[in-house]
């Protein structure tokens, strides 16, 4: 076994274990604290809504269901990265070679490089399908099991279906273009791969809403009343201009509930999920979209792009550094080559980039709970009152079984927003906002 294999294998255990070590003290804090709230009547428990805590056994019974149903999930995924990393990868991409026939075409060649992207999607879909039985657990055990699931066998084969012929449609091509300029430009390459994707992730954020997601759901303009007045008025007075205010139909799939704003400019559109418009009043739903237009408004969806395309330099600056390598292909497996190498390079790096990434998830996650700080102060001072805005948190909390005491190692790893009681104290003004 190679030196890099063993940094590999040593990366990959740290990570596992790091998270095996997470999900234990999360599932046995979230089980102490209902012991300890249950035991003196909620007593100890911060005082918010009074229908917060009637399902506070079940909510915890699902976050222990789902962790060690994930614990599952995070032994198979180790387990696979390992059996991909040091032994699949290299026979997969010499047989994706022949059997688009690399050897017959020359290096660089629009053929070549036609076939390199073909062999990435192929590889990367017939991967995936080791997911299909995880998924359908959490589908169609779990979720179903607590009144989650609202798909059928039908709707869920159809989504993967699509899926996998979108990934192709989109994959492809993309591939496709950085192969090409790879072979072209061998030593500024790079370069021009890693504006090419940051344009296409802007070009994504306008084109999904109008053609993607209409693929798996249906939206429809906001019905008129007494919300679309709401949230209209909203906008003019957060100078956010919206091309529409649409409903997706998301109770198709999932009782859970969201809101979101995409797009930017003027194709910014704001979707509202059914379910939303179900568990909340008029003025929670307006104290939400309030919170989405802040992150807009304090600058944070700028500054998101511009962390993307710094993270889009970075990967490809590191991408180009290991073509120029032979020896960190051969010690893999692969048997270095001119051509053919671009893909190998793909697949090794998309398991190795996250077991770096995991350990500065504390630090990205740090900032993002400091924006939503900052979008809900927004929501408070445009709505004029922070009690909206925790009253429909409340309840997507009760909705959604969400956990309400996530031990706070594991938040600082996994949550990205701050907890409920940490954003009830901000906004009420009890605690000064904190990273964490």
């Amino acid at each position: 076994m190679s030196h890099l294999q063993i940094a590999f294998l040593i990366l990959l255990l740290a990570k596992t274990a790091a998270d095996f070590w997470l999900e234990r003290k999360n599932r046995a804090y979230a089980l102490a604290k209902a012991d300890e709230f249950e035991a003196n009547g909620f007593a100890t428990a911060p005082k918010l809504g009074d229908g917060l805590y009637a399902n506070y056994r079940k909510t915890v019974n699902y976050t222990v269901e789902k962790t060690d149903f994930g614990m599952v999930e995070t032994a198979w995924d180790a387990l696979w990265s390992a059996a991909l990393v040091l032994f699949l990868y290299a026979p997969l991409c010499a047989f994706a070679g022949t059997l688009l026939g690399a050897d017959a075409v020359a290096v660089g060649s629009w053929a070549q490089v036609w076939r390199e992207g073909v062999a990435l999607a192929a590889i990367s879909v017939a991967l995936s399908l080791t997911s299909i039985p995880f998924d359908l657990y959490s589908t169609f055990r779990i979720e179903e099991k607590y009144g989650f699931n609202k798909s059928t066998a039908k709707l869920w084969i159809t989504d993967q279906v699509k899926s996998v012929a979108l990934g192709f449609v989109i994959g492809v091509p993309l591939v496709w273009a950085l192969s090409a300029f790879y072979h072209a430009l061998p030593r500024t390459w790079w370069i021009f791969a890693a504006c090419a994707v940051f344009a296409f992730q802007l070009a994504l954020i306008v084109v999904f809403p109008k053609w993607i997601l209409p693929l798996f759901n249906k939206l429809s303009p906001l019905p008129e009343g007494e919300l679309r007045e709401r949230l209209e008025a909203l906008a003019t007075r957060a100078g956010f201009v919206a091309e529409k205010i649409e409903v997706i139909d998301g109770s198709k799939r999932s009782g859970h509930s969201n809101a979101f704003f995409t797009g930017f400019g003027k194709w910014r559109r704001i979707v509202i999920y059914d379910t939303l418009i179900a568990q909340l009043s008029p003025a929670e739903i307006e104290a939400v979209l309030a919170h989405e237009i802040g992150h807009s408004r304090r600058g944070h969806v700028a500054k998101g792009l511009v962390f993307a395309a710094v993270a889009c330099f970075v990967v490809f600056g590191l991408v180009g550094w290991t073509l120029g390598r032979p020896e960190f292909f051969e010690a893999f497996g692969f048997e270095f080559r001119d051509g053919f190498m671009f893909v190998p390079a793909l697949l090794l790096l998309g398991k190795i980039f996250p077991l770096f990434g995991f350990w500065l998830s504390p630090l990205t996650n740090r900032l993002s709970r400091r924006h939503e700080y900052e979008a809900d102060a927004f929501a408070k001072e445009i709505t004029g009152t922070p009690e909206p805005l925790i009253s429909a948190l409340e309840k997507l909390h009760t909705e959604n079984l969400a956990n309400l005491t996530p031990h706070p190692l594991y938040s600082a790893f996994h949550y990205s927003h701050p907890t409920l009681f940490e954003r009830a104290a901000a906004l009420r003004g009890d605690a000064k906002p904190t990273g964490r």
